[in-house]
């Protein structure tokens, strides 16, 4: 199996460009190594309106919509599927918030249950979201997960939670205006507990809308490996000099053979464990367009697609070429309307369920043992910290 995978509305860490609010990546599946075996036609495709490549921003709309059939005629003859990873810039940033500050493994004021379970996670998200995260704010936190300095990521972070306390008055319901409360003073008292910065400049390029894309596309790989019951052989990537080396390092990661046998983790409150392994044994390289038809088929695709996300028309013959395409593409929308209609859809089910006396029960208990533990951790914290204090003094 072949990906060959492109990317548009490339802002990296430039996460408030209000003219991309998107990021999309896009990958189109084969059975076989299209380079190769389709090499000649999609050249004879190009030649067809007088360039060497197939490149969408120059070929425009017209010239488009005079190859698309040649290219639904092509792409039929082969037995192809496509997976399409949409992420919203700005609810990248809201989630950016959440880690930042929430995350219960460094903020110990944080009920494990508030960041662990994924559901209650994503509900925190979107109240920070409609009540508490201005721009600037979140233009504040993005200052913080990207600074050079670690100094000067402190800085930020301290201000960002600080601008946010001043409003959580604003949330509806006053268990969460507590949990957020306390969350935040406690980040504001002791930003040192935090991992706010990256010393290495490609590092930093891990919280940007390319590589949470990129994880996401090794995930829909992934599936459509399972589905196919054929290995990834390889995954050819449109040329990104600035997070290549990111790209290149997670792959490896991710891809190691020996993880084949790992089992998956088992995340509080989800069903399935998740996968630790994805796309074993597979290779990952960097090309261009002249170098590669699949990464020319797939830009031609993602042009379109992103005219249809801004609203902006395409041609019959190019409609119906993306009507095809979608119809044999999986979708990850990393965005407030995909996962909110998910965490809708999912939480109904919870919701509508018959609830037994024993086991609203067992749900009370659960959280007030939790909350003792919560208290624990951070009286222990200030004890500690007092401690130190107190023998720096001495010494």
């Amino acid at each position: 199996m072949w990906a060959y995978v492109d990317e548009t509305g490339n802002t990296l860490n430039n996460l408030f460009d209000e003219d991309q609010p998107l990021f999309v990546t896009a990958a189109f599946i084969t059975k076989t190594n299209f380079d190769l075996v389709a090499k000649s036609s999609i050249a004879a495709i190009a030649k067809k309106v007088g360039v060497d490549a197939l490149h969408a921003n120059v070929l425009g709309v017209a010239k488009i919509e005079q190859i698309a059939p040649d290219l639904l005629k092509l792409l039929k003859k082969t037995d192809c599927r496509f997976f399409i990873s949409r992420v919203e810039k700005k609810y990248l940033a809201a989630c950016k918030v959440i880690d930042v500050y929430f995350d219960q493994g460094e903020n110990k004021a944080v009920p494990w249950s508030a960041y662990w379970l994924r559901h209650l996670r994503l509900l925190l998200t979107f109240k920070m979201a409609s009540f508490v995260i201005t721009p600037e704010i979140a233009a504040i936190v993005w200052d913080c997960v990207t600074a050079k300095s670690e100094f000067t990521s402190k800085k930020h972070f301290v201000q960002g939670a600080e601008a946010m306390l001043d409003n959580v008055q604003f949330v509806p319901d006053a268990r969460s205006r507590e949990i957020i409360t306390d969350a935040l003073e406690w980040a504001i008292a002791n930003p040192e507990e935090f991992s706010t910065h990256m010393s290495e400049k490609a590092l930093r390029y891990q919280h940007s809308p390319n590589f949470v894309a990129f994880t996401n596309l090794l995930d829909g790989l992934q599936n459509a490996s399972e589905r196919w019951k054929r290995p990834v052989r390889a995954i050819i990537h449109d040329k990104q000099a600035e997070v290549e080396k990111a790209f290149a390092t997670w792959h490896a990661i991710i891809s190691k053979p020996e993880l084949a046998n790992t089992e998956g983790l088992s995340w509080p409150g989800e069903s399935k464990p998740l996968k630790v392994q994805k796309v074993t044994g597979s290779t990952f390289r960097t090309a261009t367009e002249e170098e590669s038809a699949g990464l020319q088929v797939v830009d031609v695709l993602l042009w379109c697609l992103m005219r249809i996300f801004s609203g902006k028309e395409i041609g019959q013959e190019a409609e119906k070429l993306l009507s095809w395409v979608m119809h044999r593409a999986f979708q990850n929308d990393f965005s407030f309307e995909g996962v909110g209609q998910q965490v809708e859809a999912e939480l109904g089910k919870i919701m509508d369920a018959d609830m037994p006396g024993e086991h609203l029960a067992e749900g009370q208990k659960l959280v007030e043992d939790m909350e003792a533990k919560r208290q624990a951790l951070v009286a222990a914290h200030a004890s500690q910290k007092s401690g130190k204090v107190t023998e720096g003094m001495a010494t």
